[in-house]
């Protein structure tokens, strides 16, 4: 048996046993023949629209990157990406080594984070993000709270998951996520925070802005304005154009909330929006809030973990701290 130490390194054991060396360059050939720099550069290469953009995030060259690309393809004694025009293709194990590229990266990242914070004093660090409208106004409030009760946890505001939370929440760039969706992808688990309610967001001196509540055929007069075309389920589609039988004549996707807010302000559109996650907006008096439908769109935002969790980890007491926050400081409903 051959022991690595200061004196008796790896690359003596392997001249020594042959056979070992083989399997593990087979079991192993991803750490044993790439560096950091060629998972760097299969996440650049992935990221950026073009190889000069790719060239141009990791400070090199496109000849240097193309360099890079042939050296970690001889290494592995594989092809990783196809001529595609200008650009190139990731072939099937190109695909593979990127994800895993990914993983690699965000891990090194939120070591470096949790190392910075442990000297002070914290000793876990847990990245946090808000699905679709990333708010936080109520953060300043939660913060100190939570601080002061769980001293050993920092909270990390992540934005770049609000899209697609339940993507990043599977390939670790998150932690955990407030979200409204009530159908979850397997392996999720999902704690209740509080009720909401989806409103009709109108400007002010709109047609429909003294209305008590609208149905599906008060928005067949206006642009509707929404963040997305896929049709979820839970939201306005099951619960008010279906049923109605009515579907607005025109949808535009503008993609962002904040952007949909202004729009509706300077009388472009209307849309259905979360009454709790852009309260702050009708605190201007610009934005005026109606009911949809007599009885309202009630939904409850959650917050949402990988599953298998025990009670003491880090974001499972964030959880049930957020539950607990939210039970005493309940958000403004609709009337109030």
């Amino acid at each position: 048996m051959c022991v690595a130490s200061e004196n008796v390194t790896l690359d003596y054991c392997f001249k020594q046993f042959p056979n070992t060396q083989r399997k593990l360059e087979k079991d192993s050939i991803i750490s044993r023949y790439l560096s950091l720099r060629h998972f760097e550069m299969l996440v650049s290469v992935a990221r950026c629209a073009s190889m000069a953009d790719a060239a141009r995030s990791l400070l090199i060259t496109p000849s240097a990157l193309t360099h890079r690309i042939r050296e970690a393809e001889r290494r592995l004694g594989m092809q990783l990406y196809e001529k595609q025009g200008r650009n190139l293709r990731p072939t099937l194990a190109g695909r593979i080594l990127t994800q895993t590229a990914e993983r690699i990266l965000e891990d090194i990242q939120q070591s470096e984070r949790v190392a910075i914070s442990s000297a002070e004093g914290v000793r876990h660090v847990v990245r946090l993000s808000v699905a679709v409208y990333a708010a936080f106004h109520w953060l300043p409030n939660f913060l100190p709270w939570f601080r002061d009760t769980h001293p050993g946890i920092e909270i990390e505001i992540e934005t770049q998951g609000a899209q697609s939370p339940f993507d990043a929440l599977t390939k670790g760039r998150i932690d955990l996520v407030i979200s409204p969706d009530s159908v979850l992808p397997g392996q999720l688990d999902a704690v209740d925070l509080f009720e909401d309610e989806l409103v009709a967001v109108v400007p002010l001196g709109h047609a429909l802005a003294k209305r008590k509540y609208v149905n599906g055929n008060d928005f067949l007069n206006d642009p509707f304005l929404t963040y997305s075309l896929v049709r979820q389920p839970g939201y306005e589609t099951d619960r008010i154009w279906t049923p109605e039988n009515v579907l607005p004549p025109r949808e535009e996707n503008i993609g962002s909330v904040e952007a949909i807010c202004e729009l509706v302000k300077a009388g472009f559109g209307i849309s259905i929006l979360s009454h709790w996650a852009i309260h702050p907006q009708f605190q201007s008096g610009k934005l005026v809030p109606v009911r949809a439908t007599p009885d309202g769109l009630g939904i409850t935002w959650r917050a949402i973990t990988k599953s298998g969790l025990g009670s003491d980890a880090p974001k499972a007491i964030l959880s049930k701290a957020l539950a607990d926050w939210f039970h005493n400081n309940p958000p403004y409903g609709i009337r109030a």
